[in-house]
Formats: C-alpha cells, sequence, structure tokens
C-alpha cells in the first residue's frame, strides 16, 4: 500500500458529499466503469463509502448493494482477522501491504482476491479512510493449484514406481535365491506366498492347484499366508465354487476384481459367496508349467475396494514365471531322482530323448525339403513367366496383324471378284471360310490359355515365398487361392468320383504380420488332408463331397488377448475317431498306409501356427458329419 494524499484545494475534506460530488462527475464515472479492478473506499470504522462497477462484473453484487455495508463481512471467515489486522495497521501508519483473501460471490461461491491499498487524508494530514484496489486471481490461483497437483500426482506416480520395482527387483532376488538353495515344491510355495503377501501390502496370498479332469474346474489349496493370523481360521477362498472364475483361469486368463460390489463380471451367487467368505477384492495370477499343471496365485483383501494397478498385475505376473521356473526345476529334479532309481526309467529316458531326435531330424527334413522345393517352384514359376510375358504380349498384335490381313483379302476378293483357277482350288484345299471365321476364335483361345498360364505361374510364385527376411504383412485369402489354385487338378471330377464343391465364405478380415509361405504350407497341408478324407469317404460309398473354408475376425475378450483372424476348413466326410484326433499333431502319426505319408505334415503345421505364430490349431470332428481345422492367427504377431 502506498500514502496518496489528496489535494486539499481540489478536494477540502474527504466526506460522503465530497464523494457524491465525484461520482456525479462525468469523467470520474467513465473511469470507473471502465476499470477492470475492483475500488472501494472504507472509512476508518469499515464501512463502504463507495464502490466502483466492476464489483457487480467480478462478484455479482452492484454498488448500490454494497454501500454502507460492512467491508468484511463477504470476506471468508478464516481470512478476515489477517484483512482486520491490515486494515488496522494500515489506519495507523498509513503504510499497508499486499493481501490474499477469499470473497463470496453473490451465487455463493469463492472468488480470490489479490488486493493493495492506500491512505486518504484530510487537509490536516490525518488518515480518515482507506483506498481499496482489489483484482480477481481465482482462475491464476486455479492453474498454480491444477500445476501443482498434477506436480504432486507425478512425483507419487514416479515415487510409486521406484518402490514397485524395488519391491519387484526384492521379490525377484529372494524368489531367485530359492531356486538356487531349494529344489523343494512345499518350500519355493511357501515362500512365494509369504514374500507376495508382504511385499503387496495385502490381506493373503493363496497358492491353488488345479485339479485335472474336473468339471466344472475344482482348485486344492495348498499355501497360504496372512497378515493376520486371525484371518486363516475365518477365510476360505471357495475358487472351486465359483465355476466361471474357474474357467477363464483354464484359458490362463488374469482376474482383477477391485470390488465384488462393482464387478460386472460376478454373477449374485459368486458376489455372495464371496461377501460370505469374508473377500472384497481379489487379484488372480494363472501359471502353467511345462508339464502342463495349472496353479493359480490368489491376492486378496478382506475389506474394501483394491484397484489393482497394472504395475502390481505386472508384478504378481512377474512372480507367477518366477515361480513357474522354480517349479518346472523342483518338478525336474524329482524327476531326475526317480529316473536315477532305476535302470528301465534310465532306459525309457533315452528312448525318448531318441524319439525326439528323430522327430527333429524328420522335422529339419521335412522343412529343408519344403524351403528347397519353394526355391525350385519358384525359379521354375520365373523361368516360365518370361516366355510366357512374351507369347501374351505378342497376342495381341498378332490378333490385330491377323484381322489385318483377312480385310485385306476382303478387298482383293472386292476387288477381283473372279480369281484364277489355282487360286479357287487352294482357297477350297484350305477351306478358306471356315479358316477365316476359326482363327480369330483360334487366336482368342490362345490368349485365354496364355492368361491362364500368368495365373498360374504367379500362384506358384506366391506359394512358394520365401521367408528369409521374416515376417511381413500377409493377406490370408490370397494366400488360401493361391493353394486352391495349386490343387485344382485335385478338386476336379475323375472316373466316378464327382468334382469335389468348394465353397467360400471370405468375410473381411485385415492382413496379418506372418511368415507367409509357412501359412501357404499350413493350407496345402490341411486341404489336401480334406481332399483325401473326401477320396476316401467316396470309395467307402458314405457320400460327402464339399469342403468349405471360413474366414472371420476374432475379437478379444479380455486386455490381455489379441484379436485374431481365424481360418475354418471344413469337410463332410466321415469323420475322424476320438482316439485318433488326440494323436492328429504328434510327429510320425499317421493313418495312410505306407509310402502314403510320413506323419509330419500336421505336426510341422502345428508347430508353424502355434510356435512360430504363437497362434491357435484345433480339430472338430464327429463321425458322420465331418471334420473342421480351425487356425488362429494373431493380427499383431511379435516378429522373432
Amino acid at each position: 500500500m502506498t500514502d496518496a494524499s489528496i489535494d486539499p484545494q481540489a478536494t477540502n475534506e474527504t466526506d460522503e458529499s465530497d464523494l457524491s460530488m465525484l461520482q456525479g462527475d462525468r469523467l470520474f464515472r467513465s473511469i470507473m466503469e471502465n476499470v477492470a479492478d475492483l475500488i472501494a473506499v472504507i472509512d476508518a470504522q469499515g464501512y463502504r463509502i463507495y464502490n466502483s462497477p466492476s464489483y457487480h462484473r467480478v462478484l455479482g453484487y452492484t454498488s448500490a448493494e454494497l454501500k454502507g455495508t460492512w467491508a468484511y463481512d463477504k470476506i471468508h471467515p478464516d481470512d478476515q482477522d489477517q484483512v482486520l489486522k491490515a486494515a488496522e495497521e494500515t489506519l495507523k501508519t498509513g503504510v499497508g501491504k499486499v493481501l490474499e483473501y477469499r470473497m463470496q460471490h453473490k451465487d455463493g461461491t469463492w472468488r480470490i482476491l489479490e488486493s493493495s491499498g492506500s491512505v486518504m487524508r484530510d487537509s490536516q494530514g490525518n488518515v480518515q479512510n482507506i483506498v481499496i484496489v482489489a483484482h480477481d486471481i481465482s482462475d491464476r490461483k486455479l492453474e498454480q493449484s491444477e500445476r501443482r497437483r498434477a506436480e504432486l500426482e507425478l512425483e507419487h506416480s514416479r515415487q510409486s514406481y521406484k518402490d514397485l520395482v524395488r519391491r519387484e527387483e526384492m521379490l525377484n532376488r529372494r524368489l531367485t535365491s530359492q531356486i538356487r538353495n531349494s529344489l523343494d515344491l512345499n518350500t519355493i510355495l511357501a515362500t512365494a506366498v509369504n514374500e507376495v503377501q508382504d511385499l503387496l501390502v495385502i490381506d493373503l496370498c493363496n497358492f491353488f492347484w488345479h485339479v485335472p479332469d474336473t468339471n466344472p474346474p475344482e482348485f486344492q489349496l495348498v499355501h497360504f499366508a496372512a497378515s493376520d493370523s486371525s484371518l486363516k481360521p475365518k477365510t476360505d477362498y471357495p475358487l472351486s465354487q465359483l465355476t466361471k472364475l474357474g474357467t477363464r483361469l483354464l484359458r490362463q486368463e488374469i482376474i482383477q476384481i477391485p470390488s465384488i460390489y462393482t464387478n460386472s463380471e460376478l454373477d449374485d451367487f459368486s458376489r455372495e459367496l464371496l461377501a460370505e467368505s469374508g473377500f472384497t477384492s481379489q487379484l488372480l495370477v494363472p501359471i502353467k508349467t511345462r508339464s502342463q499343471k495349472l496353479g493359480v496365485i490368489v491376492a486378496a483383501h478382506c475389506q474394501g475396494s483394491r484397484p489393482w494397478s497394472a504395475d502390481e498385475v505386472e508384478l504378481l505376473q512377474s512372480v507367477a514365471n518366477q515361480l513357474a521356473i522354480a517349479i518346472d526345476q523342483a518338478e525336474l529334479f524329482d524327476s531326475v531322482q526317480a529316473n536315477a532309481s532305476s535302470a528301465n526309467a534310465q532306459a525309457l529316458q533315452l528312448e525318448n530323448a531318441l524319439a525326439d531326435l528323430q522327430r527333429t531330424q524328420g522335422q529339419l527334413a521335412q522343412t529343408d525339403k519344403m524351403s528347397s522345393l519353394g526355391q525350385l517352384v519358384a525359379g521354375v514359376a520365373h523361368e516360365i513367366n518370361n516366355p510366357v510375358n512374351f507369347i501374351y504380349g505378342n497376342l495381341n498384335h498378332t490378333s490385330r496383324y491377323v484381322q489385318n490381313l483377312l480385310e485385306a483379302l476382303d478387298l482383293y476378293k472386292q476387288s477381283y471378284p473372279e480369281p484364277i483357277p489355282a487360286i479357287v482350288r487352294f482357297l477350297d484345299e484350305i477351306d478358306f471360310e471356315f479358316l477365316k471365321e476359326d482363327l480369330p476364335k483360334m487366336l482368342t483361345s490362345m490368349k485365354i490359355g496364355a492368361e491362364r498360364i500368368r495365373q498360374i505361374v504367379l500362384s506358384l510364385r506366391n506359394f512358394s515365398r520365401t521367408d528369409q527376411e521374416g515376417r511381413k504383412p500377409f493377406n490370408i485369402h490370397e494366400g488360401l487361392d493361391s493353394t486352391l489354385l495349386i490343387l485344382q487338378n485335385r478338386l476336379k471330377a475323375y472316373g466316378e468320383r464327382p468334382a469335389i464343391h468348394l465353397i467360400k465364405c471370405y468375410n473381411d478380415i485385415p492382413v496379418v504380420n506372418a511368415y507367409a509361405g509357412q501359412l501357404n504350407q499350413v493350407f496345402m497341408n490341411i486341404l489336401s488332408n480334406a481332399i483325401d478324407a473326401i477320396d476316401e469317404n467316396f470309395q467307402q460309398k458314405n457320400g460327402g463331397d464339399e469342403i468349405s473354408i471360413i474366414t472371420e475376425l476374432k475379437q478379444p475378450t479380455s486386455e490381455n488377448q489379441q484379436a485374431a483372424v481365424v481360418i475354418r476348413i471344413v469337410d463332410n466326410g466321415h469323420g475322424i475317431p476320438e482316439d485318433i484326433r488326440k494323436k492328429l499333431f504328434d510327429p510320425f502319426f499317421t493313418t495312410k498306409p505306407v509310402g502314403k505319408g510320413t506323419g509330419l505334415g500336421l505336426s510341422i503345421s502345428y508347430q508353424i501356427v502355434v510356435e512360430r505364430h504363437q497362434g491357435r490349431l484345433e480339430c472338430f470332428s464327429t463321425i458322420g458329419k465331418g471334420t473342421e481345422f480351425r487356425i488362429e492367427i494373431p493380427i499383431g504377431s511379435p516378429s522373432s
């Protein structure tokens, strides 16, 4: 605040009449109406003498509503003391200071003002009134508050992430130590649930094993860790009774339930069951071992909701991965001990190793064979393509030249309607009229044939695409069509067997990131088997002459899944017995006569789809109705 003395000759005394005179001045009113700041004059007792029109724009009050009121009654109660003390100090010393305080808007909300003041003196120099100039800083304060809150949230997020990384490092270090120092499965599991319970700061942590061949799925509690010993006798997580959750765990889905009361995935029975058992929030992470055993880690709360962050889910998933390694090692250790106890077990182990070696050798040989065949086909297609393009390109010119010659002969015929006898005899010998009519048709047929050869060559080139440069965008429909074009001769009728009826139901699907040549090999293997099934069905007089190919897009059902392209190849052959269907993807397994099959086609197809593309290859069959092979290829498969 500054000391602003008023000239006695200009104002005499600063009483209300003088202010009224000022307000009546046209210039003064014009200035006050256009000033953005709030200007007020209060007397020594704190009552308002004058208020500028800006009070109405900023706080909603008119000058008439404020005039004569106590200047501090609309200031926030928590801020009144500092404002009153500042006013008293200004009246005593004539020197004020800048203040921030909250003042109530007419609508009941609060605005933040920043004010500075100056004193008005009479002709003797005594302080009589205070002039207050204030401006609204609410928006600026709000921006500062929002910025500070964002900074605090960011800092909190960073700190939480650091804490989570530190906890994950501690947990992995402890689990790794257990893996190295102990091969006892019970010790490893007990350590894991206790560490998870401690580091995630949760009420309970359980570990379950899935009981195989149970429907609905059943789970057996193995280890239990609790933050409070009183929870153990009172709380028993009823996983076996939660059928829907169990089914999702069998699909190896991570399940997050921040609150049982708001989670839409729980039905009323499950919600009531969990509530009766004392649970309010849980996170379930499945573990799949190399021996195909399914375990489940259940992190749970018994009071209130618990939003599971992505970092916590990732941490528990990391624990699951470490635990799977530990379980695999413990099981491997037990297996080695059991095998070492008898010579028969050792012999069986050697036999299995030999079988694995044979299977690997067979797969390598088949892969090398397909690679060499692909290179050969690509080379032949390239060599054929050049002369075919030459023939195809010249056919248009040949057709035009022949047409020109025929037109020239017609002109000769019109100009010389009576040819000599030798020409008449030659035209009769070559049947000129038929030649003139048939030659353009022949050229058209040759053009159609050349176009057909070009399509076959293109299909061979597409089918034999090499995958040396890794995965590339691949159009599934083009791959299927190339394979069908190569197999077209087998689809035609021969002998008494009618033509196979092919039904294509191609839906709108995106391209996939894949090994094109390998997927074409899968299509070839499965379609060839479907044609074989139709042939066998015909020989056994069972009917069936139809193959359907359906493509569709499969959307993910959870955040942890990817969208995938589904290719269904269905035949209406006799079907595959269940005992054979279970062995279809085993290496060297075949039902064909010796010399007709190696037993590696479907095994390699399974390896290409599942291992190379992280997809799924399944077979469904019903005796008397037919067989369906279902291929799922993730759209965004990562390159390997």
